[in-house]
């Protein structure tokens, strides 16, 4: 007797529930997809104990009729597609048929639907056998629930994690459908507390404002493009707000939630130097395709697409970033907060990750030899700030310090505190800046811009420097020699490890070269690429570094007036090129409340 036997439809749809329901999360994205098809207005999600317990939606949507109802739990069983062309133009979020039979499979589950608001139909399930069926009364649209997941299938249940992280990706999820779709009202409430709750404004910076908080809905940031096919708009938050994961980067394509990494990195890419390392922005990109350039049909759950320009649109979707950052004003507000002072709520954060505005971070800082800096100090310098009986009042003066006015305000000059930090001021209040990381910008884009142009110059270095490479790294050395010459690295071997660098490309003049160019080395050896365009971001911020102004340095006044100038040139002159701010903003009115000249 052969060994192969056809599975039970209970069987199949078992297993099936394994790759379409994973989780509770899985099971409310399945119903509220649905919902959402059904051209539903209002929908409401009531979980008990994280999902766990129960996952109810109810809708105003189309709703169905007997017949409908008894063949949704049939196994492939859909209203979305009718045709091979159907699959290959799918506009709703559901359409493969397995999500009802599924979770039937591994719960108890009901489905109550009405067409009229008159009369409605009922069907319950339990492991995948019908308990009961009949007329009920129901308003108009279609209540789903489902009790007791996974309590059939002890495998699954045991991997399910406690209610409050179930909660957590389930409040997750609804927040970037939420985001999908501003027209539809969503209510998540779970034991009778509420955790999202939209107005169906339609306007995206009302919806931020209901998922993040004032405070980002007051910094948001739009830019749209069109190409072949492609309609896209995104909608960022200021770079002064960010987050210490990528969680908050969301893709939207035709109104469905998905996952891209190349475009997720691209947005990365689109914030390079604007945030600090290991820090990520919050950014919503929309985007409507036509249905023929891409494939919803790749991963069980939806949620992996398949793009055919992709590149197209990571193209103009970092032009449209760079376009949106460049035209604003990013100089950050720090609040000076009183015992008294009042925060405001704030929304609870399940994943215990960091949902504030950032602070300044402390970054260590070792002394280090400068490197031909743009702004050259002179030896002898005079006190930056002295002090007087009878201090001058403030005037604002008519014109500003530098005669070409870019991206800064009006900043007048007061003084220098601890040799690090430049204080100004105007109408709208006091102003730090880090002469350090101003100076690291300038010189960052001075050397970006180098980095960038063909056939640069060498120079010959007096005495050739020694470097001792390990076997693997001296293989590729060896092998791209004259791909290290024609970028103006000129390396001559001396043992089978060991190799003598005799040339280097102008920009590369340092005083401390060895160190500068190991890791130079490094970064391209890492990447099995000689090329410095590719990786002239990472060496820019090399060299910039080195050859910049250094806390606990005091300047001259002629050096402060060409330091603002020549930030004020700079593409983005807020932040240095790890992302830090240059300068930050403390308005008057915080001021003023500090000193309690004016009440909160």
């Amino acid at each position: 007797m052969g060994k192969i036997t056809k599975m039970s439809p209970h069987l199949a749809n078992m297993i099936a529930a394994g790759e379409v329901v994973e989780k509770p999360s899985s099971v409310v994205k399945e119903l509220v997809e649905n919902a959402i098809d059904a051209k539903a207005k209002n929908i409401r999600i009531f979980l008990q104990e994280g999902g766990l317990k129960e996952i109810k939606v109810v809708d105003d949507g189309e709703g169905m009729d007997e017949e409908d109802v008894r063949l949704a739990f049939l196994p492939h069983a859909t209203s979305k597609i009718k045709t091979e062309y159907d699959l290959s133009r799918i506009l709703s979020l559901g359409f493969r048929g397995e999500a009802i039979a599924s979770i039937a499979a591994v719960s108890k589950m009901q489905i109550l639907s009405s067409m009229d608001g008159k009369g409605g139909y009922q069907v319950t399930y339990q492991a995948g056998s019908m308990l009961s069926s009949g007329p009920t009364p129901s308003n108009q649209g279609t209540t789903v629930t489902v009790e007791n997941l996974f309590f059939n299938t002890p495998a699954r249940l045991k991997y399910l994690k406690p209610a409050k992280n179930e909660l957590a990706s389930i409040t997750y999820l609804m927040d970037r459908i939420a985001l999908a779709h501003p027209e539809i009202r969503f209510m998540l409430t779970n034991d009778n507390r509420t955790y999202l709750s939209t107005t169906a404004s339609n306007q995206i910076s009302s919806l931020m404002g209901e998922i993040y908080g004032l405070e980002v809905a007051k910094s948001l940031l739009e830019e749209s493009f069109i190409i072949d096919g492609v309609k896209g708009r995104i909608v960022l938050v200021k770079p002064e707000i960010y987050r210490a994961n990528k969680l908050e980067i969301t893709l939207l394509v035709n109104g469905r939630y998905v996952k891209n990494y190349n475009i997720t990195n691209a947005i990365i890419e689109g914030f390079r130097t604007y945030l600090p390392i290991g820090k990520y922005p919050i950014a919503v990109l929309y985007l409507e395709i036509d249905p023929m350039l891409v494939d919803v049909n790749v991963h069980p759950s939806k949620t992996e697409i398949k793009i055919s320009n992709e590149s197209q649109i990571i193209e103009e979707l970092l032009k449209s970033i760079h376009k949106a950052l460049e035209a604003s004003i990013l100089i950050p507000t720090r609040q000076i907060y009183t015992k008294d002072t009042n925060v405001g709520y704030e929304k609870v954060n399940l994943f215990e990750l960091p949902r504030t505005v950032v602070s300044e971070e402390k970054t260590e800082r070792k002394e280090e030899t400068k490197i031909e800096p743009i702004i050259q100090i002179k030896e002898e310098l005079k006190p930056a700030m002295t002090f007087q009986e009878e201090p001058t009042p403030y005037v604002a003066r008519k014109e500003p310090i530098v005669e070409e006015h870019k991206k800064l305000p009006y900043l007048e000059y007061v003084g220098q505190i601890f040799g690090t930090y430049l204080i100004f001021q105007n109408d709208t209040g006091m102003y730090l800046m880090d002469q350090h990381a101003a100076a690291e910008r300038i010189n960052y884009e001075k050397n970006y811009e180098l980095l960038g142009k063909e056939n640069q110059p060498t120079q010959e270095l007096l005495v050739p420097i020694l470097f001792n490479f390990t076997k693997s790294e001296a293989l590729f050395i060896e092998d791209h020699l004259d791909e290290f010459k024609k970028i103006g690295f000129l390396l001559e071997p001396m043992s089978q490890v060991d190799y003598v660098l005799r040339e280097v490309p102008l920009w590369a003049k340092l005083d401390d070269a060895k160190s500068i160019i190991s890791k130079i080395f490094a970064i391209l050896i890492e990447n099995k690429k000689v090329d410095v365009i590719t990786f002239r971001d990472a060496i820019a911020k090399q060299i910039s570094c080195k050859g910049s102004i250094k806390a606990n340095h005091a300047l001259s006044r002629m050096e402060i007036d060409s330091l603002l100038q020549q930030l004020n040139l700079c593409k983005n002159p807020y932040t240095c090129p790890h992302g830090r701010p240059t300068i930050i903003q403390f308005s008057s009115t915080d001021l003023e409340k500090m000193f309690e000249r004016i009440q909160s």
